[in-house]
């Protein structure tokens, strides 16, 4: 497993800033078993897809997570929050005292003493926001973030959630390669409509194609089914030279309800997941069910390479299906959802066993993401990605998107 194998020439060109107008009307590549047709808009899904399809999103809601600060020298920091630190996601953004994020800063390289700060003022009233310097790991950095907000309405200092307040100051984490600031339109481009669950540093984008009558017209030919996984920064990690085994793979929340576990056990149905965050959650649930299985005790936690190690033997002694595997834990959950936290990456020779079909984007060069697309169709990945690029498809975040159907039931 060698990085050189996932990397292909991008042009500037071809990497989408801005996303089509409607969404459905993004264009859609198909891909099945060798057959490719590309004369197709994500509008043309129900007739693409199956009858009676299950299909998978990912209903996570992306945070405002960039903050935009001024040191006490009067330098400007921009601060990205990754995750909240011994809090979750949840008690983070409900919290009206202060709390500290594991952070990626720039322009910080400096800061190491005093608080940055910013004030701005809304309809609501102001909000005064302020961060302390905390501790340092692994290239990222602890900040402490305390915050008031004075009512425009009564001129009285209010208790404020921590959710409110990016609301009011934060800004839509884009990703690098786009190179340009968010817009406010941003906020509701770079958010799925189904999306519910607050919690993501970046979108889940293969979501970003679905509106409100295509979601209405797939409701009819499909059930529509969610998880959530809170997608972290670490999508777009880069690979590292060499082996791809020594690639480090961060850990992201996700969570799946009783209901959904009890869809994933029933035989004979065709699954497609949306984007590669639906489809970590699903084969996670697998090695998860196995490793129950294995140990006798409920895991919450599946390791980046578990499904190579005993956790492959395991499968392999068990001979279970997805189908199987989730008729168990419905058993053994008696009723309860499932919250745990997954750093599996999928790379070939891995096998998915969760769904018959992916909906995904055309991902970057030399990323944990085209990994994943290998996993499901194998070295044709590169042919279907230069024919993408010689047909004028447009790729990464706000691009176009593929559907690939590897096993028909």
């Amino acid at each position: 497993m060698h990085t050189a194998d996932y990397v292909y020439d991008l042009p500037e060109s071809a990497i989408a800033v801005r996303p089509v107008t409607p969404r459905s009307s993004a264009r859609l590549l198909t891909w099945r078993k060798g057959e490719v047709t590309t004369d197709r808009r994500f509008a043309d899904l129900p007739a693409v897809l199956p009858q009676g399809t299950q299909l998978w999103v990912n209903n996570t809601r992306v945070i405002r997570a960039r903050l935009l600060l001024q040191k006490p020298t009067g330098g400007r920091l921009e601060v990205f929050l990754l995750e909240p630190h011994e809090k979750s996601m949840e008690q983070a953004l409900a919290s009206t005292q202060s709390v500290v994020w594991k952070c990626m800063v720039k322009g910080g390289k400096r800061w190491t003493a005093g608080e940055a700060s910013l004030q701005v003022e809304d309809a609501a009233g102001k909000w005064k926001v302020a961060a302390k310097r905390v501790g340092m790991d692994e290239g990222v950095r602890y900040i402490e973030l305390q915050w008031k907000h004075q009512s425009a309405e009564t001129g009285n200092a209010r208790e404020a959630s921590f959710a409110e307040l990016l609301e009011a100051m934060g800004k839509m984490p884009l990703p690098p390669y786009m190179r340009r600031p968010a817009e406010e339109q941003d906020a509701e481009d770079y958010q799925t409509v189904y999306a519910e669950v607050p919690g993501s540093v970046a979108a889940p984008t293969a979501g970003l194609h679905f509106d409100a009558p295509l979601m209405a017209e797939l409701s009819t030919s499909t059930s529509v089914h969610q998880v959530t996984l809170h997608v972290g920064a670490g999508t777009f990690k880069p690979l590292g030279d060499g082996d791809i085994a020594d690639h480090v793979m961060h850990g992201e929340h996700c969570s799946v309800s009783f209901d959904a576990i009890q869809a994933l056990a029933e035989e004979g149905v065709h699954r497609v997941a949306t984007g590669t965050t639906s489809l970590r959650t699903l084969e996670s649930l697998f090695w998860l069910a196995i490793k129950w299985k294995k140990t006798g005790e409920q895991p919450f936690e599946l390791e980046q390479w578990e499904w190579r190690q005993e956790l492959g033997d395991a499968a392999e002694r068990l001979g279970w299906t997805m189908e199987t595997a989730m008729q168990w834990c419905v058993n053994a959950l008696d009723g309860s959802d499932w919250h745990f936290r997954t750093a599996v990456m999928m790379v070939p020779p891995y096998r998915i066993r969760s769904v018959q079909g992916l909906i995904t984007n055309f991902h970057l060069p030399n990323s944990t993401l085209l990994c994943l697309v290998a996993s499901a169709i194998g070295r044709e990945w590169k042919g279907v990605y230069a024919r993408a690029l010689r047909e004028g498809f447009r790729f990464l975040s706000y691009g176009d998107g593929s559907y690939l159907e590897w096993n028909q039931q």
